[in-house]
């Protein structure tokens, strides 16, 4: 578990061009800039097919996601993500974001470790940036509405919604820290057929998470998320089979906990 660190009243250094008593927390590293992170992750996972009894799947798995900036512009930029379970293989892909560093669509997927996600996980490998602070001053208490367009490889489009608030100001481990809490909400929704994905999915998934933001250049330093997903499922025959397809259901816990190991 990541231990939060007491944030108290001690002064903050202001950023140039902010109004007094208020911080800008957009994402700033330099281009070709890494940060390292560990993930624990606690998923919980209930299937019900047809008349069969539900069945309960708990999983607990570290990842460590090593994160390269690979371009900013006004515009938002790019980051290449090498995810890896403790004693697997890595997958590689790249997320791209919009100019306050909220996810905007993952791009060239080789195959994210959906077992140990629960087919979930974004706000786990990206830590907070599903629901980034807004891009201008804020002051501590200030609330913002969250409202963007979320794409995840080629599947449909999607519409994130909720509500941040900064909580707090303060220092750790001698950097001036911000610390984010958020809700939001996310409508997921899979095609499927008997001969492509023998799956289809429809629900959302609500998350709540709580970061601690580098003040100096918008990194996160430590995230607590947990996410709760519930959808209707589909399950068709496989190809040659004769058969028809079995409705069902899917519920998901994912809690997880982040910790940044390096930045370089």
């Amino acid at each position: 578990m990541v231990v939060w660190a007491l944030l108290g009243a001690a002064t903050v250094p202001l950023l140039a061009g902010c109004r007094e008593g208020t911080v800008r927390l957009s994402f700033r590293p330099e281009p070709g800039q890494r940060l390292a992170y560990r993930i624990s992750v606690h998923a919980i996972t209930v299937t019900t097919v047809a008349d069969e009894p539900p069945r309960r799947t708990t999983t607990d798995t570290v990842l460590v996601a090593d994160q390269r900036v690979l371009e900013l512009t006004p515009s938002g930029g790019r980051v290449e993500v090498r995810l890896q379970e403790e004693g697997g293989a890595a997958q590689t892909f790249v997320v791209r974001l919009d100019r306050a560093a909220a996810v905007a669509e993952v791009q060239s997927i080789e195959g994210l470790p959906a077992r140990a996600l629960g087919d979930l996980g974004l706000s786990e490998i990206f830590p907070a940036a599903a629901a980034a602070p807004p891009d201008r001053p804020l002051a501590p208490g200030e609330r913002w509405t969250i409202d963007t367009a979320v794409q995840v490889a080629e599947g449909p489009s999607s519409r994130l919604r909720g509500r941040g608030r900064l909580v707090s100001l303060g220092r750790s481990e001698g950097l001036d820290v911000a610390r984010v809490e958020s809700r939001y909400r996310l409508p997921v929704r899979q095609a499927g057929s008997a001969t492509e994905n023998r799956l289809s999915l429809d629900g959302a998934q609500t998350t709540a998470t709580e970061v601690k933001y580098s003040i100096d250049d918008g990194t996160v330093m430590a995230a607590r998320a947990r996410t709760r997903g519930s959808f209707e499922i589909t399950l068709f025959p496989p190809p040659g089979i004769a058969g028809s397809p079995v409705p069902g259901t899917l519920v998901v816990e994912v809690t997880s906990t982040t910790e940044r190991l390096s930045r370089r």
